[in-house]
């Protein structure tokens, strides 16, 4: 598949590629996009990209899955007339370990279901050039629809590797 054309810069150095990006985002290029080996802080808070809703999206997902739990064990013991032997047939603390276990089943399966959706969503977004090093040990910063005129910004920020791509 094709790329955007635009510059492509190779970093070492995360503090480098995030100052590559805040100097691209000075100089007025609000698309910059990065690829990068691990999700380094640096760069991260350079992209000023909105923070994941991942977090709250296993949050609800917990809170229905405690919910359902407790339905599940409240509803089961009131569904089903058992002599308990003058005890009460509303046991919360015998109920907690599958209200946890439902909890953490619903929750876990929230966050796996809402990351499959954030990466098939975010992949479509925005192409990268590809290069193995991004996998490895380096950064790379892409500016899609910048000109030649970006190449001394991004060598002035420490890029070891400036290119055109079209």
């Amino acid at each position: 598949m094709r790329h955007e054309p635009g510059v492509l810069a190779v970093f070492k150095d995360p503090s480098d590629a995030g100052r590559a990006v805040r100097a691209a985002h000075a100089a007025g290029q609000r698309d910059v996009r990065a690829a990068m080996p691990a999700p380094f802080p640096e760069v991260l808070e350079a992209m000023e990209r909105p923070p994941s809703i991942i977090g709250a999206l296993t949050l609800i997902g917990a809170m229905v899955g405690a919910s359902l739990g407790f339905w599940l064990t409240v509803g089961t013991a009131l569904a089903l007339p058992m002599s308990v032997g003058g005890k009460q047939v509303v046991s919360l603390p015998a109920f907690m370990m599958i209200i946890f276990e439902v909890t953490v089943l619903v929750g876990g399966f929230s966050n796996f279901v809402g990351m499959l959706i954030g990466a098939f969503i975010g992949r479509r977004k925005s192409r990268m050039p590809e290069d193995p090093r991004f996998l490895r040990d380096r950064i790379g910063v892409f500016l899609p629809g910048a000109s030649g005129s970006m190449h001394a910004l991004l060598r002035t920020a420490g890029a070891e590797e400036v290119r055109d791509v079209s």
